[in-house]
């Protein structure tokens, strides 16, 4: 994935490219989909294909961009279930919670919210009806209410995927316990995204079931209250697909990576600060399963799970 500067009708965005190099962005969409535009500042809603004015307006919702995905996607006449749509949305906050997402589409964020380069979605996400393939781009999550911010499950859907996002622990007099909390959501992928302020318990919370295809890289996990990222159930893959931890940037109260030790989470390359000492409080890191992680606790620096600590879990 990178990034340049680019503009989109009213707005400056980065161009964005997907792993395989191609542009997620306008021109013309590459995957052969619809494009839709929701703009949360509009007075009304349009037809969502523009940032138009008059008949040309934008979606003022997300929910609505959704709906008319969703639609089109579920097109059998030209084989439209096969392709992959895409959603630009501005507005500085969207205030709503999503419970639906929009299927083998990217959302893409655009314009600025306070202070960053990017849309912002203001609420407590729970979403439900198995919709596959969803990718989040250059957007910024904030609660509505002291909960998480993303909840994953089973009924998800496959393939949910985060790339270059910001997850904000507080609004107002909101606090979010996690930023995610996943449980057999599967091939997730949490990439190169910002995670800021004190969000009082873990991080990211990974719970029971097949984690087939997880991937949390090259994120920046700062000033949480408690953990970081956790696994809190007995987690499974299938087949050798096995998750991975891997270059992130951890720096928390308490534990920086807890692996659970279920065989099936590899940590690799990792650098962390914990506030307590080395061990089981500061990371469970399972041996054969980790490398090269480097974690400054209260009491010095250790190499995990290399270290002189004795047995680590």
């Amino acid at each position: 994935m990178r990034f340049e500067q680019l503009s989109v009708g009213q707005f400056t965005v980065r161009e964005m490219y997907d792993i395989n190099g191609r542009n997620i962005m306008p021109g013309a969409n590459p995957y052969g989909g619809e494009d839709y535009f929701v703009d949360g500042n509009v007075t009304a809603s349009g037809k969502g294909k523009s940032w138009g004015r008059n008949d040309k307006r934008p979606f003022k919702t997300f929910a609505e961009a959704t709906t008319a995905s969703n639609t089109s996607i579920a097109l059998s006449a030209n084989r439209w279930w096969a392709r992959r749509n895409r959603i630009f949305i501005a507005g500085d906050d969207l205030e709503e919670d999503i419970v639906l997402l929009p299927e083998k589409c990217d959302v893409i964020g655009c314009g600025s919210s306070d202070n960053y380069p990017m849309a912002c979605i203001r609420g407590n996400h729970v979403p439900i009806g198995n919709k596959m393939g969803c990718r989040f781009f250059n957007v910024r999550f904030r609660p509505a209410a002291s909960s998480d911010l993303w909840t994953l499950a089973s009924t998800t859907g496959g393939g949910f995927e985060l790339w270059n996002c910001l997850f904000d622990a507080h609004y107002e007099a909101f606090t979010a316990p996690s930023a995610i909390d996943m449980t057999a959501a599967q091939y997730v992928k949490i990439m190169g995204s910002d995670f800021l302020g004190a969000f009082s318990g873990d991080v990211i919370d990974i719970g029971a079931g097949l984690i087939n295809g997880l991937r949390i890289i090259g994120n920046r996990i700062l000033g949480g209250a408690d953990n970081g990222i956790v696994a809190t159930g007995t987690m499974t893959a299938a087949q050798g697909r096995n998750g991975l931890i891997a270059d992130n940037y951890i720096q928390v109260a308490d534990k920086v990576i807890d692996d659970g030790a279920d065989g099936v989470l590899y940590s690799i390359n990792n650098t962390c600060v914990s506030a307590e000492n080395a061990g089981a409080s500061a990371y469970v890191i399972t041996a054969g399963y980790g490398a090269n992680n480097v974690i400054t606790c209260g009491d010095g620096t250790v190499s995990v799970p290399s270290c002189n600590y004795g047995a680590q879990s």
